[in-house]
């Protein structure tokens, strides 16, 4: 039978003992978990435990509860565990308006950029860059708060850095002209580059570059009442058999069948959404064809005595192509008749000197545009192919391509061409390489026969008839033109048109038309000299050197070189000189003497036009003055002529390395590694103390790392693998020591860092981790201070003796101790005849038959003999056991020292010998019978005859 060890002081379990089939096993409360020994309970809770999570000290606070607490100089985590430096910055900012910063445990204030220290060492004041000298601004300077900004006179444009001014038509560049900017639809330039856009319909995909259709019958964003149909950049509605599309294109009308020849019913024709029925007059019914009506047959009147029945037939549903036009539009293709006018004008020839050429000779091959080239005489541009014009910067007129816009376009059905290249642009639901696969404008259908019902005869759908818009419309039936300054399909794009010299755009393509006076791509430039009017086509007729109005041509007084006016006593503007102040000064941006046009270059400019740079090595207006002797590599400011710092290094001259908190170039940018790490002077990267990582020092090494940005792995045993972040020592779990935590605690101690002293007496061994004392065999209790308790033996007391007679058992080893008399493994035999004592091991010395006592060997003497040894006989007047019983034999009798039975004198009998012999007998116990005669009398004891007088002799015979 199975033995349930658990009702023996709880099988050693300190909390619950569980009995199995020949076996048990501990288990503990919630919150703990068992020791290794299999009976202790260790809280899980517990500082023993790695411990308890604590990177410093860890506190027990009850079995189950533990806090972390920090040293000196350090304060608690917010997760309650790791310890990090006392934050001087935590309360109040340390103080600081701006930013705070610990270092070596006080609080160092810091500014935004734009911001300096005040002498309080708190605040932060504004830094007037303007005024300093730092802005370096090619124009103006705005100072702002912590900032400042750049701003360029009238026709210039900021530059990208920010800070230089380049006129406006010599610095922008189309970033859509290669490649569309990488836009799979519209391309927009901008100063920071191509921006896409997509058409009416598309979405910008992630790569801000491809544009996908909407499907909005997916999305739910679609308006159809009934059946919706996708297709690319919109959708189309559709209703079932019965219903035709609402005005609106999105909702659906039940057509009323019955209005339109009664529907073709003979007799009656009902309505129903969606459908109609026809029916009969009493007396009809309906024929096969389900319209005509024939009169009942008389078999068939009425079967059940009733009216005939008029069944409804089945859902018809009628299809008609005749929509009704939505819109009256008798637009016809208008034709411009050009008003046939010759002019001949008599004007001075002039000739150009080699390589110039334009109207006024002002022009060179450096001026043609968009990838022309001079040609081979020097005296014109050679256009690409797409590109026409003096300068090569127009395309080619509508319906044309090619070079010198020689070729003209075969595409169909509304298509453009490219251009250069002649590839037709096919408009919406059209499609070939030709745009030959679509229907004609205003139609749909498979042949082609349906009417759209599109304004301005614009494209439909093929298949469904939407209206697909061509450029320069917009609306549900392309009825409605672009607004102002938006074009292309679905006036999707912003014109690119300088909008105060522009009237407006070309709806279609975005072509611009200039208000008299201006010209260009964008209406961007003022008519050159000697030109006005509309597109600056018509040439002044002032005489030489007078300039005209750009606008009306009439001619302007002549004012010396310098001056303009109506009274020629004011001064040229900024960027303008020459009789009447009518040329543009050509210096990429600097003022130019007002009446030569000579370039009075910027500081860091140089050359006739200030377009070249300083070399390396000067600076300073004209590039005349020589850098001073930078170090470290350090460049100089073409502009100032101050060293231009390369990151890591400051001072005049570049010659000190950034100090500690500052990187960057001129050390301008502040450092932001906390917990005392240093940043590199050039890159900023924090290089972290023992115990943090992070860009910023601001993380604690990762469980299993240590050292400079936590680089080194711990080589730790016996412990979850952690160490000190700072040292690398090994976080050691209760009960291990040593360099790697490979030791287990000396004997005798136990705990975190062993530090802790067993208390476990009789030879009871401690358990390194919890010092849980582990007894020694025969004793028991928390200290192993008690002895087994008499009757159970070995570990923790836990086996009971089985012996006899009153016998004890070893508290270690089980063995039974008999006492004397007893002997064999459970004390059950008792001493064998002539043994006694501990284990039977003496012998007896009794005599006479005497027994000894197995327990002190002490004889038990026979009847009839004393002494020690039984070699006494009882003395006269005793007998039995020890002689004990006193002898009762009267009148000379002897008792027997064994029985005490009286042995009689002769003449004497009895029990005691208390009677004498009677008359006749004699001697021993009066057996003999006296033979005295006559009367003689005998002696009792000797049986001698006492005669009778006158007799004698022994009988008296």
């Amino acid at each position: 039978a199975d033995v349930d060890e658990c009702q023996v002081h709880n099988g050693g379990c300190q909390h619950r003992c569980v009995n199995t089939l020949g076996s048990y096993y501990c288990e503990c409360r919630p919150g703990f978990r068992l020791h290794t020994d299999g009976r202790t309970c260790i809280a899980l809770n517990s500082c023993a435990l790695n411990n308890g999570g604590c990177e410093h000290d860890c506190v027990q606070v009850t079995l189950a509860q533990h806090r972390c607490q920090c040293r000196h100089n350090h304060q608690l985590h917010e997760d309650g565990r790791r310890c990090v430096r006392e934050n001087p910055c935590a309360d109040r900012n340390g103080g600081c308006m701006h930013r705070c910063h610990s270092h070596r445990g006080h609080a160092r204030c810091e500014c935004h950029p734009g911001y300096q220290l005040a002498p309080d060492g708190k605040a932060c004041e504004d830094v007037n860059e303007c005024l300093t000298g730092l802005a370096m601004c090619a124009h103006q300077c705005l100072n702002t708060r912590g900032s400042f900004k750049c701003t360029c006179n009238p026709g210039y444009e900021l530059g990208a850095d920010g800070k230089r001014c380049y006129r406006i038509e010599m610095e922008i560049v189309n970033s859509c002209e290669a490649n569309n900017g990488g836009c799979s639809h519209m391309c927009h330039h901008t100063s920071s580059g191509p921006v896409c856009t997509c058409n009416f319909g598309f979405r910008l995909e992630e790569d801000q570059k491809l544009c996908t259709d909407i499907n909005e019958c997916d999305t739910g964003s679609h308006c159809c009442q009934q059946d919706c149909f996708n297709y690319p950049g919109g959708y189309e509605c559709s209703c079932h058999a019965g219903y035709r599309l609402s005005t609106d294109g999105c909702g659906c009308d039940d057509v009323d069948e019955c209005s339109a020849n009664n529907g073709g019913c003979e007799h009656t024709c009902q309505n129903q959404p969606g459908s109609f029925q026809c029916g009969c007059e009493i007396g009809h019914r309906l024929d096969e064809d389900r319209r005509s009506c024939i009169p009942t047959e008389d078999t068939v009147e009425a079967l059940d005595g009733r009216r005939p029945v008029i069944r409804p037939i089945p859902h018809v549903a009628i299809l008609r192509d005749e929509f009704t036009q939505l819109f009256n539009d008798d637009y016809e293709e208008e034709e411009e008749e050009m008003e046939a006018r010759g002019e001949h004008t008599l004007s001075e020839k002039f000739v150009c000197l080699e390589h110039t050429f334009g109207p006024d000779c002002s022009l060179t091959c450096d001026d043609c545009q968009n990838g022309a080239t001079c040609n081979a005489e020097g005296s014109g541009c050679h256009c690409l192919a797409g590109w026409t014009g003096v300068l090569c910067n127009q395309t080619c007129p509508a319906g044309t391509f090619g070079s010198n816009c020689s070729q003209t376009c075969r595409c169909q059905n509304g298509g453009t061409c490219d251009p250069a290249t002649g590839t037709c642009r096919c408009p919406p639901g059209v499609a070939g390489e030709l745009c030959q696969d679509g229907c004609p404008k205003g139609f749909f259908g498979k042949h082609c026969r349906k009417k759209c019902n599109c304004a301005n005869r614009g494209h439909c759908h093929r298949i469904y008839g939407a209206c697909l818009c061509d450029p320069g419309l917009y609306g549900r039936y392309c009825h409605l033109a672009c607004p102002r300054w938006a074009f292309g399909a679905g006036c999707s794009e912003e014109c690119q048109c300088v909008q105060p010299n522009a009237r407006d755009c070309d709806p279609r393509d975005g072509s611009c038309h200039c208000k008299p006076g201006y010209h260009g791509q964008r209406c961007e430039s003022s008519c050159d000299p000697g030109y006005y009017g509309d597109g600056c086509k018509k040439k002044c007729s002032c005489s030489l050197g007078v300039s005209c109005d750009p606008v009306t041509g009439e001619c302007q007084k002549e004012c010396p070189p310098g001056y303009h006016g109506e009274h020629c006593d004011q001064e040229c503007p900024e960027g303008m000189f020459g009789p009447g102040c009518q040329r543009p000064c050509a210096c990429g941006g600097a003022s130019c003497e007002r009446s030569t046009g000579q370039c009075h270059c910027p500081p860091g400019r140089m050359g006739h036009d200030c377009a070249q740079a300083c070399p390396e090595g000067l600076w300073g207006p004209g590039c005349q003055e020589i850098c001073p002797d930078c170090a470290n590599n350090a460049s100089c400011d073409p502009t100032s002529g101050a060293c231009l710092c390369p990151p890591g290094y400051t001072g005049q001259r570049c010659q000190d390395v950034c100090p500690p908190g500052w990187f960057g170039p001129d050390c301008q940018l502040s450092c932001g590694c906390g917990n005392e790490g240093h940043c590199h002077p050039v890159t900023g990267t924090c290089s972290c103390p023992p115990g943090w990582t992070g860009h910023h020092c601001q993380r604690a090494c990762d469980l299993g790392r240590w050292g400079p940005d936590c680089a080194r792995t711990c080589n730790c045993s016996n412990s979850d693998g952690s160490c000190s972040a700072e040292t690398g020592q090994c976080l050691c779990e209760a009960g291990y020591t040593g360099g790697r935590c490979e030791q287990k605690c000396p004997e005798g101690w136990f705990g975190l860092s062993c530090r802790q002293q067993c208390q476990c007496d009789n030879g009871a061994t401690c358990d390194h981790v919890s010092g849980a004392c582990t007894c020694s065999p025969g004793w028991r209790g928390t200290f192993c201070e008690h002895a087994c308790p008499d009757g159970f033996y070995g570990l923790e007391c836990r086996q009971a003796c089985d012996c006899l007679n009153g016998a004890h058992c070893d508290p270690v080893t089980g063995q039974c101790q008999c006492p004397p008399g007893w002997t064999g493994p459970r004390c059950a035999q008792a001493c064998q005849e002539n043994r006694y004592g501990q284990n039977c091991s003496q012998t007896c010395h009794c005599f006479n038959n005497a027994t000894c006592s197995p327990l002190s060997g002490h004889c038990l003497c026979s009847e009839g003999w004393t002494g020690p040894t039984c070699q006494q006989a009882c003395p006269a007047g005793f007998y039995g056991k020890n002689c004990q019983q006193r002898c009762l034999c009267q009148n000379g009798g002897s008792c027997d020292p064994a029985t005490g039975a009286c042995a009689c004198p002769a003449g004497w009998t009895g029990l005691a010998c208390e009677l004498a012999c009677a008359q006749g007998q004699h001697g021993l116990d009066c057996q003999q019978r006296c033979e005295c005669q006559h009367g003689g009398l005998c002696d009792r004891r000797t049986g001698h005859c006492l005669c009778q007088p006158g007799w004698t002799g022994t009988e008296c015979e």
